[in-house]
């Protein structure tokens, strides 16, 4: 055969890389889904491998996700617009709801940040909820359509310029003059058309599937050498248009939702109305820490669990942990599993039973979840991020329970290190710098020593603390503190200043850690592969485990993982403080405190240790930086009050913000304050008048009477554990507390942050009475009629409990509880907010932010009456001060116009027994009404003849 001459319009050329492109942008916009999901993979190798690849399910095939239809509860949904969004609730919203949905759905719009108000027991949880995924949802459906229509818009255009070109090029492909192939016009321009849509799905907007090039395209793209082909504007134009087209389409991004919570306690009630409430069915997950999720007995055993499970991870000796893909895979926990919405104890319990780790099956999931539910120090804390992998650019933050968001984001913001961690640094430093593979890289032994020369000066500065001025003394506490200025002085004093840090500790730093990341990684990756071919047991886990501790100890190459948790919260520290110039050095105080050790034995004598703590003062150091990234921030509690501080002590603006009213009726609850108390005493709480026996007799007879007077359940607050003691000695000792005890077994809440299994144990025996008592239908004159629970303000029990219907029919409160004056990281707050006011700073004095801590509290404390739209009860002030109008508009806004003033104490105890016995009558008539109506659904042809003789008018008595 002779050569052929191809001869191939330049406009079907670029039809050709137009189709190409498309298709290329389809595989690259996978890629960059992929890619994304790398980038928020979580800290471990094997947890970014979870989602690169796809996941084996059970039939043994890869197996592409998708979304099932949404879940329906029994009943229709209500579908109800909301600024533009229309949300799905299960019920027809109660108005506090309608009011904090639409503030959220704004504040997502706008890209906003919003400060919501509304009352324990308002149904704020299930707003919060829906109002945010429905948000979502609508968001996706936006920037599909902008796609589609940028899109459509693209494929005019290039059709326009493919008109506009009416030249041809010439091709020779072959050297053969004589024969020719014509592409028709209308055939390229018909694949110009095919230009593909890059859109997000409706069900998955993960999925992406390139489009196919028509057949005859991909031939003559195959044979065009694209060298020969000359270019005019139109070809600039033309490429101009492809990569707009790809960037539209790389562009779509959902925010995520992270939902922050004090309690794990908290959060699993979140969940629970997600799960059991909503249509809604995001991917989602759960964080928690291993003492929640850990299933391996060895890690259980442990004082230090993270350090114990990061040395068997390392290592290759941890089973559950290979195992990790087969729980993620699980089918329960699939889009349309059992339990695809779950919660800790969900996945703790499949993780058992597949044998695959819970922890890092939650931090696998979190990677691609819509929704991912957390205590919000995990979001607050810069350590927590980075070892967590989360990431808030962009993303939504809503913190429930947010009251306590300026103690939680000043304690975020500090750090504090004993002398005995600067000791292990300094020796596992030492240990390194004299390790051969150390020695021969000049970089790492210099960045080593660095560090080392830096916690050698902390270790100095601790041993011989200089240019302080200010310190506290008492008997077993001596605390010396540095102001910022001379905090910074001391810095630099012990090359550890702005241009130290900047130059040369920072870098140093990194590279060491990057080091032992490198180390870890390596050493790890030959031990996983053979524990993936064989586990070991539980014998040869022990005795490996020993090996390496011996090895580590004698050749360590690198800082263990706890050591370089101590540098990453200096560094913190110092990343603050020499922030664009120095700019928070003022929010900062240094102080070395020296107290006895009580956990030595007494055998040794008094035993000092020391402890150097950076403590923030101002809140708005690490809340400013996530408002900054975040797409939205969202803080709701039942207790916000007063609004206006948290913008001031944040120092974030709230634009968007609601104080919602209660959706219960006035009937259902009784509210008062009372003036004086048995025997004519002024209830007058404060820490001196609360040592009186006149004041402690008083108030234990007003409890008996308020005890004898409602039945089930009744919570008593008062400041302190002290003052709890100091009241119950005075009652045992007169006889209160028996005749207390005659009608409720009194139960009182635990002290100390490591009585968890103590307070649980407690609560439980606090319900177990309520729940005896409802079974015997006990009265308010009834012996043993319920349970009396005696509590602090901010304690445990002020917390996120569920005290509904007879779990809590009465609140009775004591005091005001201010915090302590005299504790010193108080005083130098009220020091620190005073300086800054007179400075023209927009931020309380010392006086208001003092008063805003105690209401805030006691606030909480109500708000553990009334717990649902049904509930009734009271709240009993037993406090003088709460009967002057003043301290009355502290409260919370529901609270307010419902409090009454009483003078004189047997008005308000008849007034409290009227309503208690109105409220009883009438959970008797809704009980004999629901029997009825139960009797006639279990009656049908009674029921039948009821309605027949309704309908003749006749006499139905």
């Amino acid at each position: 055969m002779g050569n052929r001459k191809v001869c191939v319009s330049e406009e079907d050329n670029h039809r050709v890389q137009a189709s190409a492109i498309s298709a290329n942008t389809s595989t690259q916009t996978d890629s960059f889904r992929q890619k994304r999901a790398a980038d928020q993979a979580a800290a471990t190798a094997t947890a970014k491998d979870f989602f690169q690849t796809s996941l084996p399910f059970s039939n043994g095939q890869h197996t592409r996700m998708t979304r099932p239809a949404k879940k329906t509860l029994e009943g229709p949904m209500k579908r109800i617009p909301m600024a533009g969004v229309m949300v799905e609730f299960p019920f027809q919203p109660y108005p506090a709801q309608i009011q904090m949905m639409y503030k959220i759905v704004q504040a997502l719009k706008s890209k906003q940040n919003a400060l919501l108000e509304s009352p324990t027991g308002s149904g704020k949880s299930l707003a919060i909820l829906c109002a945010a995924l429905a948000w979502r949802e609508h968001e996706k459906r936006r920037q599909n359509e902008q796609v589609q229509k940028r899109n459509e818009e693209i494929k005019k255009e290039v059709e326009a310029v493919v008109e506009r070109k009416t030249f041809t090029t010439t091709v020779d492909l072959t050297g053969d003059a004589d024969q020719t192939v014509a592409i028709e016009k209308q055939d390229t321009l018909a694949s110009t058309k095919r230009v593909i849509d890059l859109t997000i799905s409706e069900d998955e907007d993960d999925d992406f599937r390139p489009t196919k090039i028509p057949r005859v395209l991909q031939q003559q793209q195959q044979k065009i050498p694209t060298t020969k082909i000359e270019e005019d504007d139109s070809d600039e134009e033309l490429n101009s248009l492809y990569a707009e087209m790809e960037k539209t389409n790389q562009s779509t991004r959902i925010p995520k939702i992270y939902v922050g919570s004090r309690t794990h306690r908290q959060l699993s009630q979140l969940v629970g109305e997600l799960k059991g409430n909503t249509s809604y069915r995001p991917t989602m997950s759960v964080l928690g820490s291993r003492e929640q999720y850990c299933i391996k007995k060895s890690v259980l055993k442990a004082m230090d669990k993270s350090e114990e499970c990061s040395l068997l991870v390392d290592a290759g000796r941890c089973g559950f942990y290979h195992r990790t893909k087969k729980l993620i895979a699980d089918h329960r926990l699939r889009p349309g599993g059992a339990n695809e919405i779950w919660d800790i104890e969900d996945l703790t319990m499949i993780g058992k039973e597949v044998g695959g780790c819970p922890y890092f099956a939650s931090r696998g999931m979190a990677q691609l979840a819509d929704i991912i539910f957390c205590p919000y120090n995990y979001l607050l804390e810069p350590a927590v991020r980075k070892s967590m992998d989360i990431n808030l650019e962009n993303n939504i933050v809503i913190l429930d329970e947010a009251h306590n968001i300026e103690d939680a984001a000043r304690a975020a913001a500090s750090f504090e290190v004993t002398d005995v961690e600067f000791q292990i640094l300094i020796k596992e430093l030492n240990g390194v710098l004299k390790h051969p593979q150390i020695i021969a890289r000049t970089d790492l032994f210099e960045a080593h020593m660095n560090l080392l020369s830096m916690i050698s000066g902390f270790q100095e500065l601790v041993a011989n603390p200089y240019g302080t001025k200010l310190s506290r003394d008492s008997y077993e506490e001596h605390i010396s503190i540095w102001s910022g200025k001379e905090m910074m002085q001391v810095l630099d004093d012990k090359n550890m200043g702005r241009d130290m840090h900047n130059h040369v500790l920072r870098a140093a730093f990194d590279k060491v850690e990057t080091h032992a990341e490198e180390c870890d990684s390596k050493e790890s990756k030959s031990r996983r592969d053979k524990a993936e071919a064989s586990e070991d047991s539980e014998k040869e886990e022990e005795g490996a485990k020993r090996e390496e501790d011996t090895a580590r100890k004698r050749y360590r190459k690198c800082l263990s993982k706890k050591t370089q948790r101590i540098l990453e919260g200096i560094f913190m520290v110092f990343g603050y403080l020499y922030k664009e110039g120095c700019k928070f050095e003022e929010d900062y105080n240094l102080a070395l405190i020296r107290q006895v050790n009580r956990t030595k034995s007494s055998k040794l004598g008094s035993i000092w240790i020391n402890k150097l703590a950076f403590w923030c003062l101002n809140p708005g150091v690490v809340f400013n930086e996530i408002s900054t990234k975040a797409h939205s921030v969202i803080l709701t509690s039942g207790t916000l009050s007063p609004l206006n501080t948290f913008a001031s002590e944040l120092q974030t603006e709230f634009p968007i913000r609601l104080e919602a009213n209660h959706v219960i009726d006035k009937s259902q609850v009784w509210i008062g304050s009372i003036d004086q108390g048995p025997g004519n005493v002024r209830l007058y709480g404060t820490w001196e008048h609360t040592s009186k026996f006149s004041y402690q007799d008083s108030v234990g007879q007003a409890i008996c009477d308020i005890v004898e007077t409602v039945p089930y359940g009744v919570l008593c607050f008062v400041p302190s554990y002290s003052t709890m003691d100091k009241l119950i000695d005075r009652w045992k000792q007169t006889g209160l507390y028996d005749r207390m005890a005659e009608r409720k077994k009194i139960i009182c809440e635990p002290p100390g942050s490591g009585s968890k299994k103590l307070f649980e144990r407690s609560l439980e025996e606090f319900y177990s009475c309520i729940s005896l008592a409802e079974q015997k239908q006990a009265m308010p004159q009834d012996s043993m009629n319920g349970a009396l629970l005696f509590a602090v303000y901010r304690g445990k029990v002020s917390e996120g409990i569920d005290f509904t219907d007879n779990n809590c029919r009465a609140v009775v409160a004591l005091g005001i509880p201010y915090p302590n004056f005299k504790e010193v990281t108080i005083e130098l707050k009220r020091a620190y907010n005073d300086t800054r006011h007179k400075r023209g700073d927009q931020v309380m004095d010392s006086s208001e932010w003092y008063n805003t801590q105690a209401y805030r509290a006691i606030n909480q404390a109500l708000g553990r009456c009334i717990r649902h739209r049904k509930d009734w009860g009271a709240v009993i002030l037993l406090e003088s001060r709460f009967t002057q109008a003043r301290n009355v508009s502290q409260l919370s806004k529901w609270i307010r116009p419902l409090c009454e003033a009483h003078t004189f104490y047997e008005g308000a105890l008849g007034g409290l027994r009227s309503f208690v016995e109105f409220r009883i009558e009438q959970d008797r008539l809704s009980k004999q009404d629901g029997q009825q109506q139960q009797h006639g659904l279990d009656n049908p042809i009674a029921c039948e003849t009821s309605v027949v003789s309704l309908d003749s008018g006749a006499d139905c008595g």
